[in-house]
């Protein structure tokens, strides 16, 4: 996302969920054959290779390692299948703040360690589109993979939703104001409503997710993607650790004049931590804070995330992959 003001499509993404869940009784069923099916090396969920798990008993390695993604065409739109090296952990019932607060009423779909992202590129027409990865991931897109729809799988849906709103908003308006040099209310309102016109459109957080074992499938209705998902257009998957417990204060991010926040994600810091994952590299702000990505036949995970310029500024772009292609060769 992130594209000039003046492009920015006044819906809600909300209406888009209240149909996922209308329809979920039929729809995640991923019966009959897929429409396509990805598949990722095992052991390969360590980033650029210097990527290591946070020190936490309930992340480790396998835990985000993705090793398959299938789509298929149900009845109003399409479940997405993704399947992990190890079992999905379960939220428990264990507090995780001085209120009492516990895990499996703030993750209420059934998981909490992973983001899933898919971008995908539905007109493949060469710099149309977004550019930009969802906020935290530090990486971008080549033109020729820019995309029109984002899929973002995420443990708090609506909370994620709401921060990228005011994410967006927040950095419409530090624009504007390098512009204008000052910013109104009524410019406020104004990129406010073009951020949810925009991510209304080009965004879904699905809300219907089901989890058995080593998989999770989750819907994407017709009516945000146009239709059933196609093998022609271009995906591009990477999976990220899910901030579970970060505070969604969207006044204070509106409100913000510094750095805009991740989504929901684990950040990659130097060394080794409990709330983040690790890596050899200092004074590097540019490592995407990427655990496992799929990547076209002949490229490796390996030398897409290393290959970023810090002098440059030039950051990671992450390929696509047309499935179509893929099978035809």
């Amino acid at each position: 996302m992130r594209r000039p003001l003046g492009r920015l499509t006044v819906a809600f993404l909300v209406a888009g969920a209240c149909m996922a869940l209308a329809l979920a009784p039929s729809a995640m069923g991923a019966e009959g054959q897929p429409i396509f099916t990805f598949t990722d090396p095992k052991g390969d969920d360590y980033g650029d290779g210097t990527l290591q798990y946070p020190l936490r008993t309930d992340m480790q390695p396998g835990d985000l390692d993705l090793v398959k993604l299938s789509a298929f065409a149900q009845a109003g739109g399409t479940v997405f299948e993704a399947t992990f090296a190890r079992p999905v952990r379960a939220p428990e019932r264990r507090p995780i703040d001085p209120l009492g607060t516990t895990l499996d009423k703030i993750a209420k779909l059934g998981f909490y360690t992973f983001n899933i992202d898919v971008y995908i590129d539905t007109d493949r027409i060469l710099g149309s589109g977004s550019t930009q990865t969802l906020p935290g991931r530090r990486a971008s897109f080549a033109p020729g993979n820019a995309w029109e729809k984002a899929i973002c799988l995420t443990p708090r849906p609506y909370d994620a939703q709401d921060m990228l709103k005011a994410i967006y908003v927040c950095e419409g308006k530090l624009e504007l104001k390098r512009r204008q040099g000052s910013v109104t209310s009524a410019d406020v309102d104004g990129i406010s409503a073009g951020v949810a016109r925009d991510v209304a459109s080009s965004v879904f957080f699905p809300t219907v997710v089901s989890v058995t074992g080593r998989s999770i499938r989750f819907f994407v209705p017709d009516v945000f993607l146009g239709g059933p998902a196609k093998d022609t257009w271009s995906y591009v998957v990477g999976v990220s650790g899910a901030n579970i417990e970060v505070r969604v204060d969207v006044a204070a991010i509106i409100g913000s004049e510094g750095k805009s926040p991740g989504l929901m994600i684990i950040p990659i810091l130097p060394g080794k931590g409990f709330d983040n994952f690790g890596t050899n590299r200092e004074g590097d702000d540019m490592q995407p804070d990427l655990v496992d990505i799929i990547v076209p036949p002949g490229t490796t995970q390996e030398a897409v995330l290393k290959d970023y310029n810090l002098i440059e500024g030039r950051p990671v772009a992450l390929p696509g992959v047309v499935p179509a292609d893929v099978k035809a060769k």
